[in-house]
């Protein structure tokens, strides 16, 4: 299998907090990757460092193979430009905790306006897809709704429907439920199952959702202090951990 990300001793730190201390991870095309573990053990700078949101510090991080957000020249690592920098991130589609939507925008519009500035893609072809996609996550009757007009639930579904928007190779969704109520959680799953299952999408998850990780995630890794304790199958992590520390971690949240 292709490998999509590859990690090999990231780091990452601000100021004197080291946040992520040498993480290794690899994530093979059509690969769900679930990221478990307590707050602040640098899952979501490790996913934000993949998209290049946060510049690593140290290690490698490569996508299909190029260095994230950086390229080497004469023995020596620099920084791509923005325009490379944007490009890249439109082959990694992302979601966040809390939707970042647009406001003023209605969920169409929201969905359209990545592909028509970044990618210049034709309006009238990106609106169809747009609609298509509004279609697969359940909301085609709230195309000219604006944010505030949507349940949490229906955010994180015009959220997700906008990442998808630009075709991405990858996508990164982080904590995507923590912030819903929790009769709403379910529908956003079910979207996220349905990438798997019909798309095959590849996929990295930061998630407390255990039942999920178990269901639906062909791995998981179980981050502390900013480094990969122990990964592998959902049924060897979650079921039979190796790690004193995993077994601690997992008795509080199972």
């Amino acid at each position: 299998m292709k490998t999509v990300i590859r990690a090999e001793g990231v780091h990452k730190r601000y100021g004197t907090l080291d946040v992520l201390k040498g993480v290794d991870l690899e994530v093979t095309q059509g690969e769900v990757l679930a990221l478990i573990g307590p707050s602040g053990s640098g899952k979501s700078t490790f996913l934000r460092c993949v998209n290049h949101l946060e510049r690593i510090d140290g290690g490698r991080l490569y996508f299909r193979d190029r260095l994230v957000g950086y390229e080497e020249r004469e023995g020596k690592i620099h920084e791509l430009p923005d325009t490379a920098i944007a490009a890249q991130r439109g082959e990694i589609g992302m979601v966040f905790q809390r939707f970042n939507l647009f406001p003023h925008m209605t969920a169409l519009e929201n969905i359209m306006m990545a592909p028509i500035l970044v990618k210049k893609e034709p309006k009238a072809e990106v609106r169809e897809r747009a609609h298509d996609l509004l279609a697969r996550v359940g909301l085609a009757d709230k195309a000219g709704s604006r944010p505030d007009q949507l349940s949490g639930g229906q955010q994180q579904r015009v959220a997700i429907a906008r990442a998808l928007a630009m075709r991405p190779d990858l996508m990164l969704f982080d904590e995507p439920t923590s912030a819903l109520d929790p009769e709403l959680v379910g529908e956003v799953l079910d979207v996220m199952r349905d990438l798997v299952r019909v798309d095959g999408m590849t996929m990295i998850i930061v998630t407390h959702e255990m039942g999920f990780a178990r269901e639906v995630c062909d791995t998981v890794a179980f981050m502390d202090g900013g480094a990969v304790v122990e990964s592998g199958p959902p049924a060897a992590v979650l079921g039979e951990p190796r790690h004193e520390r995993t077994r601690t971690f997992l008795s509080k949240v199972l």
